[in-house]
């Protein structure tokens, strides 16, 4: 049932209010006004028996025994009174207006000797009520010759007037009853003015304030309260618009930012998505994720991610996806992982997350989101390629500072050559001098580009002759500057005789570059790098040690799964260089190992075949 109006509420309570208290009004005044008609008819009733008495004891004293019979008699058949008697002081009716009560006994009506006159209502002798005054007549000095001394008998006898008591009591209604009804009129007259005051100063501007609030809740914000007098009522009205007017501005700013947001969002080539962690629903999404699942923005809004992204009803099972929601349980934790989408018809797309969990103050308190930045990787061979050409960009450092040196003494030996010259001071040998140096350093550039040549030129796909030496000692040479940078010492353990693979120059580079590069990545604080060759049973053993912060048993179980990175130095990585290792030692016909301890350190060991044994094998 709904409540009902504040206006059919009040009257309500006002109509209840006037009726209990008209009720009470009405029960009070009559027991009030009736109980005083009725004692100023009892003090009316003791007078007139007093007026009574004074004519009678003037008969008596006269010795008028039939007048004082007939005033008896007489005032017995006046209106109002039922009967007059008089009594003995022993009780015995002596004169009465009614001839059934003359000899009648009635001592409970004889009062004490000093008692005062009285009137109450009692019941006759046939049980009707009457009105009875009863006035003790005293024994006074003219009254001794008949009565004796006053001392012996102060009482000559008792006067008792019944008057009517239902008359008296019907007039006593009856004048309650009037003065009641005007009691009553004029609390209607009140109440009728308290409404119709109340109604206008207060109910008519409070309906205005809750049509105002309604279309205010219903977004019609343009909506304002009618302004009347200067009352509180108007007062409120105008802090009511002010705060109207203030809410409209900040709603138009927020869609204002809300629009910015969308369209800087818009413009992102990556999809980006905002994740609600209590119930799953994407609360925000910009246009690149829309077009990655080729789903309308309205079909993605307020649905839980796991729709629009895996075509599941269900929440995705943590243990065979990297879910952000599940991965992340602390405010600024980032994740980086592979899942494999679905668009609306139905096609995966393997996508690369980035994600981070943020709180938010929102007006049910705090809220926790995930917010998603997602990339559509396209096909493995495309993420191969762009893998190899980040991991080359790195090498950028390292391949300047290799050329600068050589390039720096060069630049020496050439301006002192060029000062001997000036100065007529040329030597045969100091030129042959600076010649030789300037030759030597040319030298080192050449082998700089050479091993850079080397490792960045397209596999080619045909086997050729690969001294494991040299392709890693050059490598190293590559990463020395970033080591140093880095405060990592790298050390070379080579065997006493050359180490020679049929393979791809440049894949055998790459697997180098790979595991020392991730060495590196796992000795943020510096630390030492071990890389050493040597042979055991026809097969080449490369191992490559770091004293970095190692990994767990559930880590070392995925390091080599496409797009899975972990990196110790916080830098997101791609997450297919190990991938990419294993690829090309499990195509060369080589395995890899590898065995980590946290805090201590990981070793990678890779076995390959020897070219000897390879031939002997063919052979």
């Amino acid at each position: 049932m709904t409540a009902s109006p504040l206006r059919q509420r009040i009257l309500l309570r006002l109509l209840l209010t006037a009726g209990l208290l008209s009720v009470l009004l009405l029960v009070v005044f009559l027991a009030v006004y009736r109980g005083q008609l009725v004692a100023e008819r009892a003090r009316a009733s003791l007078g007139f028996n007093l007026l009574l008495q004074a004519a009678l004891e003037n008969a008596m004293l006269k010795r008028d025994v039939p007048g004082l019979a007939d005033i008896v008699t007489h005032l017995g058949a006046q209106p109002g009174i039922r009967s007059v008697f008089i009594l003995n002081p022993a009780g015995d009716v002596r004169f009465a207006s009614r001839p059934e009560l003359l000899g009648m006994h009635r001592p409970e009506l004889v009062p004490a000797a000093d008692a005062r006159p009285t009137a109450e209502f009692r019941l006759a002798e046939d049980g009707t009520e009457v009105l009875r005054s009863t006035n003790p007549v005293r024994n006074k000095p003219p009254c001794k010759t008949c009565h004796g001394e006053a001392t012996a008998r102060p009482v000559n006898g008792i006067l008792v007037v019944d008057y009517e008591a239902g008359e008296i009591r019907a007039h006593a209604l009856q004048s309650a009853l009037a003065f009641a009804a005007a009691g009553i009129l004029v609390l209607g007259l009140v109440l009728v003015v308290l409404w119709r005051t109340l109604n206008r100063q207060v109910l008519e501007p409070v309906a205005a304030l809750a049509r105002a609030s309604a279309a205010l809740e219903a977004g019609r914000l343009a909506e304002r309260v009618p302004v009347h007098g200067d009352d509180e009522f108007a007062a409120l009205g105008q802090r009511f618009n002010r705060m109207a007017e203030r809410l409209e501005k900040q709603v138009a700013l927020l869609r204002a930012h809300e629009n910015y947001l969308q369209q800087i969002l818009d413009g992102l080539p990556d999809g980006v998505r905002v994740i609600r962690l209590a119930d799953h629903a994407v609360t925000l999404a910009n246009r690149a994720f829309c077009n990655q699942v080729g789903q309308p923005g309205e079909a993605v809004l307020n649905q839980p991610c796991h729709a629009s992204t895996h075509g599941r009803a269900e929440p995705c099972a943590p243990t065979l996806v990297v879910c952000p929601l599940h991965e992340l349980r602390e405010v600024g934790d980032t994740l980086k992982a592979t899942h494999h989408h679905l668009r609306a018809d139905g096609t995966p797309f393997p996508a690369e997350i980035h994600a981070a969990l943020i709180e938010l103050d929102g007006s049910d308190g705090k809220q926790r989101y995930i917010v998603e930045s997602i990339r559509d990787l396209g096909q493995a061979a495309r993420i191969s390629h762009e893998q190899r050409l980040s991991e080359l960009g790195l090498l950028a450092a390292g391949i300047a500072h290799e050329i600068h040196n050589p390039l720096g003494s060069v630049r020496l030996g050439v301006q002192g050559l060029l000062r001997d010259l000036r100065e007529g001071r040329v030597a045969v040998d100091h030129i042959a001098d600076y010649m030789g140096l300037i030759d030597q350093e040319i030298d080192n550039c050449i082998g700089v580009t050479r091993r850079l040549l080397l490792l960045a030129r397209p596999p080619t796909g045909a086997l050729q002759l690969v001294i494991l030496d040299d392709a890693l000692t050059d490598t190293m040479r590559l990463l020395e500057f970033d080591a140093q940078t880095h405060n990592i010492r790298q050390q070379t353990g080579l065997p006493p005789e050359p180490l020679r693979v049929l393979a791809d120059e440049a894949e055998i580079r790459m697997i180098f570059l790979n595991l020392i590069q991730n060495a590196h990545h796992a000795m943020p604080a510096g630390g030492t790098l071990h890389a050493t060759l040597r042979s055991e049973g026809g097969r080449a053993v490369i191992d490559i040690e770091d004293s970095g912060i190692g990994m767990s048993t559930e880590q070392v179980a995925r390091i080599f799964d496409p797009f899975y990175s972990r990196r110790a130095d916080g830098v997101a990585g791609t997450g297919l260089g190990l991938t990419i290792v294993r690829n090309l030692v499990e195509r060369l016909g080589g395995s890899i190992e590898v065995a980590s301890t946290p805090g201590r350190g990981t070793r990678f060991r890779i076995r390959l075949p020897l070219a000897e044994s390879h031939l002997n094998d063919n052979a």
